[in-house]
């Protein structure tokens, strides 16, 4: 299964390393990671200052792994968990997803719902297997 690689901002900032090796042992266990090159900051550094453009943030980034048709792989906890959370919130919250939509919009894109957020670490060990690892 293809995943889109959310590296947000630290990974390519101050980890390459972390990104060099997760992009190898993905290739080996046959994981397919996608470039987004638009993606953004996750939200996460903004949320304590103002929540609504954080979500706003983590709802761009939902939007363009949907237009692309993939659930996002993160190598970042922060990033995993302020996407993660975002989905939870635009997928139950109509009226929430509704009025984040409208910011959206102004750069051409909607969240309609459904992209998975998923850990490197969880899609290790849940998708792929301890076994297969081995």
């Amino acid at each position: 299964m293809p995943y889109a690689l959310f590296l947000g901002c630290t990974i390519p900032a101050r980890n390459r390393n972390y990104e060099a090796s997760a992009r190898r042992v993905c290739g080996a266990l046959g994981l397919q990671l996608v470039d987004v090159p638009q993606f953004a900051c996750c939200g996460f550094p903004i949320k304590s200052m103002n929540s609504d453009e954080a979500l706003t943030l983590s709802a761009f980034n939902l939007a363009l792994a949907l237009r692309e048709g993939l659930d996002i792989l993160t190598l970042c906890s922060s990033c995993g968990s302020s996407l993660a959370e975002a989905a939870m919130h635009l997928d139950k919250e109509e009226a929430l997803r509704e009025r984040i939509n409208g910011k959206l919009a102004r750069v051409g894109l909607n969240y309609g719902g459904g992209v998975k957020v998923r850990h490197l670490v969880h899609v290790l060990h849940e998708d792929v297997g301890l076994e297969a690892i081995g």
